[in-house]
């Protein structure tokens, strides 16, 4: 393996280790907060994992895994390390529910939140479009667009998807449900939005947002409310520079 290709794996496994460690810090604060004798008790991401203290009271976790909301800080390490490789996917034409091609680069002049889903999921993808939903609410009449992309091209046809965004109350200018090739779409997914595990009916729970000039500059875990407020924040901060389409 070239050696610039071993640097990509190591940052996308620290990557990876970090937002496991991230997960398991949340849980870990939402306990140490639980008011003890309430009755109630304490479920978390990493329910059931033990804590070693400093004598600071910080948990080791907390020191090898520093804030970075977004993943900000990561994504640009990934960013700069696949810069100069020549076959990295940096663009997307895909097929949306309206039967029109939709290219990346017509996305450009304003931001966007990415997903993974698919129609027949039996986990946690209705509860992730709820998520979109929100979202679409919330900024409805600004310059940003939400893009629903399918893991499973097979079963999510143009038509499949239609009836799916319509369940969400999709609005088909603002909120976009695109499919195409499985082999497109997983390249996509990993080289364009840095996510592990996106193949044929899987995906990670991340909501990724990309800025008016076509740059991944966060992502996140949408399970999270903490996460969820970030991404809100961050949303706020594009739209005070965005440029609104013609």
């Amino acid at each position: 393996m070239k050696l610039k290709g071993i640097r990509i794996l190591g940052v996308i496994m620290g990557l990876l280790l970090g937002t496991i460690l991230a997960m398991v810090s949340i849980a870990i604060q939402r306990g140490r907060n639980s008011a003890p004798g309430n009755g109630d008790e304490t479920v978390g991401l990493a329910a059931g994992s033990s804590e070693t203290r400093e004598e600071g009271g910080q948990s080791d976790l907390e020191q090898v895994a520093p804030p970075d909301p977004g993943r900000r800080k990561q994504l640009k390490e990934l960013l700069a390390a696949t810069q100069s490789e020549p076959n990295w996917t940096r663009r997307f034409e895909l097929t949306e529910r309206s039967g029109k091609t939709v290219r990346s680069e017509e996305l450009l002049g304003q931001p966007y939140v990415a997903c993974f889903f698919f129609s027949t999921c039996p986990g946690t993808c209705k509860r992730q479009s709820g998520e979109m939903r929100l979202l679409q609410s919330k900024f409805k009449g600004r310059p940003i667009k939400l893009i629903s992309i399918s893991v499973d091209p097979e079963i999510d046809t143009p038509d499949v998807l239609k009836e799916y965004a319509e369940g969400f109350g999709a609005d088909p200018e603002q909120w976009l449900f695109l499919t195409g090739e499985l082999e497109n779409i997983v390249k996509v997914g990993s080289e364009m939005f840095y996510l592990p595990g996106v193949e044929r009916r899987g995906h990670p729970d991340r909501f990724c947002l990309v800025d008016a000039n076509g740059a991944l500059v966060g992502s996140y875990v949408w399970l999270d409310p903490d996460e969820r407020d970030q991404l809100v924040a961050h949303i706020d901060e594009l739209l005070g520079t965005a440029i609104t389409p013609r």
